[in-house]
């Protein structure tokens, strides 16, 4: 904004926006793939210098959701979250858990 500008009771008062700090929670990449019996299994692949911590976070996300996963260290940095085979309303549950749910769209 122009310094000229700045006292115009017409424009809305600029203010930044506040930044997000810390490890963003959502897995680098998710993966789901069936498996026998009409189930389905769930790989959640975390990178970086906070990969692993990020990975245990969701891990205990979804044990409050009641569903058990596990982590181990990926090569390098980072961890892959592991859930399944989990039957096909558990792998919503989980889906949710991980992304939120869905939002309400007007038709």
């Amino acid at each position: 904004m122009h310094a000229r500008d700045v006292g115009r009771r017409d424009l809305v008062r600029f203010q930044p926006l506040p930044a997000e700090t810390g490890p963003t929670w959502a897995p680098d990449r998710l993966s789901i793939w069936p498996v026998e019996g009409g189930r389905f299994g769930i790989d959640a692949h975390y990178h970086g210098a906070t990969g692993a911590q990020r990975a245990e976070h969701q891990v205990t996300r979804l044990a409050e959701s009641g569903l058990y996963a596990t982590a181990r260290p990926e090569a390098g940095e980072g961890a892959i979250l592991r859930l399944g085979p989990l039957a096909h309303d558990a792998a919503w549950l989980a889906l949710e858990a991980f992304l939120g749910r869905p939002l309400d769209v007007a038709p």
